[in-house]
């Protein structure tokens, strides 16, 4: 019978020994908890996360670099939730991601959305000027909408009390959202703003695990907000993004930013706690239940604002279970939902999703993740749920009574 031995000093157990936290996998105890609360476990195939961590205790790069695991796994840390000993997923994953030798397992679509980030500002390639005709084309539609003519959506101004960064669906697929993320900014009566140079909430860096691109393009955010001389960057309804440009910023370029950073769904709350805007719950009176996006709640500790906003906005909330911390990953984390190629697995990653859908009986389900809310659309679309997916800002837009 063969022996496994620890190779130390590999690129992995050296880049692992090197994170702030949580990158401990030399002291695996191999209990098991982890693959216990993955929901792929639960599935068909899919990463086991004990033979993730084992892999990477023992040196084995290669075979790990090289195995579909690390490119399946979510990133969720819902399996490291309880780690006796205080391993992150994420941070084993996301370092064995940067490997050389795992370079060519990077799916096409995010290779592209990288290098056109970097490029243009914007993972989906849209440039300055695609932007600004855009832009000024929902401006006008906004101003017609709201039956204002100062109802506008800025960009580039200076000195806004808020800069909104959207996430790249806005710009795109979905500029209804960022019509009704305009239409509360209008309401705070505040002055806010967009910029043309950096359209984009999301940091593909993190996804393949290449600090110094994730950097990069932190750095891209940061810069331009300060030279804009705004108070507060509101980020867009992204998982990911918030996880990168409040949890991990100053991590990643080494200083706290000269602004406040906040998700959309904090300052909404706070501007109805100031009593600046206010909801008439009457016109959501469905019953609506919240799903946790992994990177906003389980790894960067925001539960209550998202909820105490859905209270406000809805006639009933009730709660998925398990929630918060123990949250279901919806499954299209970790990159999954960037490459237009795993639909089908997917559908078999977030299953326990549906699943606890299904179990609740809920007919509206909100989020506070754009990404999270087309994974969960087309999840409730495949296995015939008849659920109508939102985000919680768009809902406190419908709900927002007219001053």
């Amino acid at each position: 019978m063969g022996k496994a031995f620890i190779l130390e000093n590999t690129p992995l157990s050296d880049a692992l020994r090197n994170c702030e936290q949580g990158g401990n996998a030399a002291e695996c105890l191999n209990c098991g908890i982890c693959s216990s609360r993955c929901s792929w476990f639960e599935g068909q195939s899919g990463p086991v996360p004990r033979k993730i961590v084992r892999l990477a205790q023992l040196g084995a790069n290669d075979l790990l670099a090289n195995s579909s695991m690390l490119w399946q796994c979510m990133l969720c840390n819902r399996c490291t939730e309880e780690c006796p000993v205080g391993i992150r997923m994420d941070r084993v994953v996301c370092k064995a991601r940067s490997l050389p030798q795992a370079g060519s397992l990077i799916p096409e679509d995010i290779k592209t959305g990288v290098k056109t980030r970097l490029e243009v500002g914007d993972v989906n390639g849209l440039t300055e000027e695609e932007f600004v005709e855009t832009v000024e084309w929902l401006s006008e539609e906004f101003a017609d909408e709201m039956g204002d003519p100062n109802a506008v959506i800025a960009y580039n101004q200076k000195n806004a009390k808020f800069l909104y960064l959207p996430n790249p669906r806005e710009l795109g697929a979905n500029v209804l959202h960022l019509t009704a993320m305009a239409k509360l900014f209008h309401h705070f009566g505040q002055p806010w703003t967009l910029s043309s140079k950096h359209t984009d909430v999301t940091n593909w860096g993190y996804f393949v695990g290449d600090d110094d691109v994730a950097r990069k393009m932190a750095h891209q955010v940061v810069q331009d907000a300060e030279a804009l001389g705004i108070d507060t960057l509101v980020l867009s309804e992204c998982g990911h993004g918030f996880f990168v440009l409040k949890t991990l910023i100053e991590e990643l370029i080494g200083r706290k930013p000269a602004f406040r950073v906040a998700a959309i769904a904090q300052i909404v709350l706070e501007m109805t706690e100031n009593a600046i805007i206010r909801f008439d719950p009457d016109k959501l009176p469905e019953p609506a239940a919240y799903h946790d996006p992994c990177n906003l709640g389980r790894k960067s500790g925001v539960y209550d604002a998202p909820r105490k906003l859905l209270d406000l906005c809805c006639k009933q909330v009730i709660e998925l279970t398990p929630n918060r911390r123990h949250a279901i990953c919806c499954g299209g984390g970790g990159g999954i939902l960037q490459d237009s190629t795993s639909k089908k697995l997917r559908m078999v990653s977030g299953k326990p999703k549906a699943d606890q859908i299904r179990a609740t009986g809920v007919k509206y389900l909100a989020t506070s993740c754009l990404s999270c809310h087309r994974q969960l659309t087309e999840l409730c679309k495949h296995y015939e749920l008849e659920v109508q997916v939102d985000t919680v800002a768009s809902l406190a837009s419908k709900a927002l009574v007219s001053n």
